[in-house]
């Protein structure tokens, strides 16, 4: 796959704390964690992308949830405008995307020693609408990574979270 994520580049969103690269975005998920160490987290990460029409411009949006169990959270965007295809090469590029933010992502929670979290990628796909007929193909991308994936209406990291940013 040929990435786009280079990690002291890419920009990510905040509501709560505004623009920042990709390192402030691990320091502000850290701090986070280190308001209740005691608590258990999850993290997930979800991508979607806005319907245009073939060969329109389309947002890309990756969003980054940290969950505190029965504690509410945090969550981080980022965006990248690519050309519009078919929703299932659509599909198909969001998934990627999410796994090459899962891959840079996990690789750093490694780094900086953080352990015991849960971990889910969230996909915009469902056994129901246009997306059922390549459910199978994007859940065994994810799976034959060896990570956790959920689906709508469950995926509210793509289908709620990145959604609202498209």
């Amino acid at each position: 796959m040929n990435s786009h994520f280079k990690f002291n580049e890419t920009i990510f969103n905040s509501q709560t704390y505004g623009i920042l690269l990709f390192p402030q975005v691990l320091d502000c998920i850290l701090k986070f964690m280190d308001e209740d160490a005691k608590s258990k987290y999850s993290f997930i990460i979800g991508t979607d992308s806005t319907g245009k029409n073939s060969g329109a411009p389309v947002d890309f949006i990756t969003a980054i949830l940290v969950h505190r169990i029965g504690s509410g959270g945090i969550y981080f965007w980022h965006k990248l405008v690519g050309q519009g295809h078919s929703i299932y090469q659509r599909v198909f590029k969001e998934t990627s995307l999410s796994l090459e933010f899962t891959e840079a992502f996990l690789a750093e929670l490694k780094v900086r020693k953080i352990e015991n979290f849960s971990f889910e990628i969230h996909v915009d796909v469902g056994r129901n609408g246009k997306t059922r007929d390549i459910i199978n193909e994007v859940v065994g991308m994810i799976k034959s990574s060896g990570l956790t994936v959920v689906t709508k209406p469950l995926a509210y990291a793509a289908s709620k979270v990145a959604d609202r940013h498209t």
